[in-house]
This record gives C-alpha cells, sequence and structure tokens, in this order.
C-alpha cells in the first residue's frame, strides 16, 4: 500500500503552508503530510517554503529578518495568514510530517526545535511522527546531535546519486543505504524514469522510494504502478482512483 503525502498541503483553494491548506489536505484523506520550518527574527519557528513571501503574497523582506509581529500582519490570499509551530503543533501534531528545514537560517530553527524539545509532547512528535531533510550534511548533524532519535530523508545529492545507479541497474554504486528513504521523480528531463525495475533495486538494498511530485494523472500512475512506497504529490484528486 502506498503512502500518500500532501506536499505543502492541498493548494487548489488555499495558500500552501497553512493552517486552511493543511485542513484541506484532511479533508481529502491524507494522514502524512509535508511542510517547510524557517525562523523568525526573534526566534520563532514559522511554516513557508521561500526566503520570502514575494511569490505568495508580494511581500519581500527575508522572513529571518522579520518578527512573529510583523510576520503575523502580512495577509495573504484569501485572507489566510502564515502557521507557527506552536499554532501548528496544537492542531496537527497527530499526524504523520516530513519537516523540510530550510538551509537559510537553519542552525537557528534547529536551535529553536531542541529547545520545544523541553516539552514531552513536543518531543515526543519529532523523535515519532517526524522524519526530517536538511539541505546540507552540517545542518544534519547539528540535528542529529540537538535530538539524538531524529529520522532524516535522503538529501537530494544523495537521491539523485542512487536514482541514477539504480536506473542503470548498478544500485551498488548509488551509495544506497538500508532502511533510508529516497525521493524519485517520474521522470527526468522529460524521460520517464520511475518503474518497477528501479524501485526493485532499492527495495533489494533495503531502502525504500518516495514518488516525488508527479503533476499529471499519468505520471502519478507511472509511480503507483512502480511500487513505490511513498507518494509526495501537490495533488489530491487523483487519489480516490487508485485507493
Amino acid at each position: 500500500m502506498t503512502t500518500w503525502i500532501s506536499h505543502r498541503g492541498y493548494c487548489e483553494s488555499t495558500t500552501e503552508n497553512t493552517a486552511e491548506s493543511f485542513r484541506a489536505a484532511l479533508e481529502h484523506g491524507f494522514t502524512h503530510l509535508e511542510t517547510d520550518l524557517r525562523c523568525s527574527s526573534d526566534g520563532h519557528i514559522v511554516l513557508c517554503h521561500d526566503p520570502d513571501l514575494g511569490r505568495i503574497a508580494r511581500h519581500f523582506v527575508p522572513i529571518h529578518l522579520m518578527s512573529r509581529a510583523e510576520l503575523q500582519r502580512v495577509e495573504l490570499p484569501n485572507g489566510q495568514r502564515l502557521l507557527f509551530f506552536d499554532e501548528f503543533f496544537e492542531e496537527f501534531s497527530k499526524f504523520d510530517w516530513i519537516l523540510d528545514i530550510k538551509p537559510e537560517n537553519a542552525a537557528q530553527t534547529i536551535t529553536k526545535l531542541h529547545a520545544l524539545t523541553s516539552d514531552d509532547s513536543v518531543k515526543n512528535f519529532l523523535e515519532k511522527h517526524a522524519r526530517f531533510l536538511c539541505w546540507n550534511a552540517q545542518h544534519e548533524d547539528i540535528l542529529a546531535a540537538r535530538i539524538p532519535k531524529a529520522k532524516f530523508m535522503a538529501r537530494d545529492k544523495a537521491c539523485y546519486r542512487a536514482g541514477t545507479a539504480a536506473l542503470f541497474g548498478l544500485p551498488g554504486l548509488g551509495s544506497i543505504q538500508r532502511n533510508q528513504t529516497y525521493a524519485v521523480p517520474p521522470v527526468l528531463k522529460g524521460v520517464p524514469i520511475l518503474n518497477k525495475g528501479v524501485v526493485s533495486r532499492f527495495h533489494d538494498q533495503g531502502a525504500k522510494v518516495i514518488g516525488y511530485l508527479p503533476e499529471t494523472k499519468r505520471q502519478h500512475e507511472q509511480a503507483l504502478k512502480a511500487g513505490v512506497d511513498e507518494l509526495l504529490t501537490n495533488h489530491a484528486h487523483f487519489k480516490p482512483a487508485f485507493d
């Protein structure tokens, strides 16, 4: 059974990484979700993908230079607001998450996460219901030192190396790690690459595969037929056809 993961929430009529987008995803049946973590200038974790809010709110001041109060005043489309970790935790911590630690000021974000583990319920969530994606080894090492039981996703370069090796039938050259999960897109430069053979080579090495951001119905079908363990998607209307 493939686990479906909602990428930044379901955003057909909501803004990504908001409470509204996550509620919409849950209404469509998702129980696994993904989001992005950054830190404000005064040490509050906020859920946002980009370094600033230019793309989603025409607001171009870097997030790490804004306080929580300033960020709370930014109005997103449809009157929605940014979501902060304490609010996120209160409503959504019973679900399973991928937490993407964005690289700008990642050390500050990690320090704040560690401070929050003084609350046993937060610690339990981060250890048992979250997996982390860090964008370089240094940040992963810092997080592992702060939260020793943290579980990590394979980073982008490791996914590319492992996926290329599996595609060419040489998984031993891909440094594929047992019990690790690797993201593989349905297509690369227009060429379909996600198939049963590729996925089976990961499985033979004791690893798992996430179908990474299929966009069309055909790409969703391709990933599912390939036997991916998980499917990270921006969509939800494709999901009922494959239940």
